[in-house]
């Protein structure tokens, strides 16, 4: 394991949370919409607010660092959230569906912010920012999970 040390590397790892973070805001928005229960819609619009926060954060930490923060979602999740789409109008049981696939995109939040806590050289303050940020969302993942069993 190679730690991240330049301040280019950092920017990078910061930058790659950032867009996962905008991916998981806008997947939770189209997840909000999908889904037919009024508790799961206000649910997944509030982890999309969360994330949209999250966002904000990273922003701000990159450009306090001295980097130029990247502004879009990626193309893989992208493509994701239109195949969630097209399952969700097919399946017989969308908001289980639904709930599994924001399950899949937290779990695969959580493990770039673990490659990124343990592979970057990050001062404390950012550190700390991405410790309670990680919290939040090993919460909001440990919520899908129950809900994909009992949805």
């Amino acid at each position: 394991m190679t730690v991240k040390e330049t301040r280019g590397e950092i920017l990078d790892q910061l930058n790659r949370l950032l867009t996962r973070n905008h991916d998981a805001e806008k997947g939770y928005q189209e997840a909000s919409e999908n889904v037919k229960d009024t508790e799961l819609k206000s649910l997944f619009m509030a982890q999309s607010r969360q994330r949209g926060e999250f966002a904000i954060e990273l922003d701000r930490e990159i450009r306090t660092l001295g980097g130029e923060p990247d502004t879009g979602t990626s193309f893989a999740a992208d493509l994701h959230r239109a195949w969630i789409n097209v399952k969700s109008t097919f399946s017989s049981n969308d908001d289980k569906a639904t709930a599994e696939e924001c399950k899949r995109g937290d779990h695969e939040a959580l493990e770039d912010y673990n490659s990124v806590l343990q592979e970057t050289d990050l001062v404390a303050s950012t550190r700390e920012l991405l410790l309670r940020q990680k919290q939040s969302i090993e919460s909001a993942h440990a919520s899908m999970s129950r809900l994909a069993l009992v949805v």
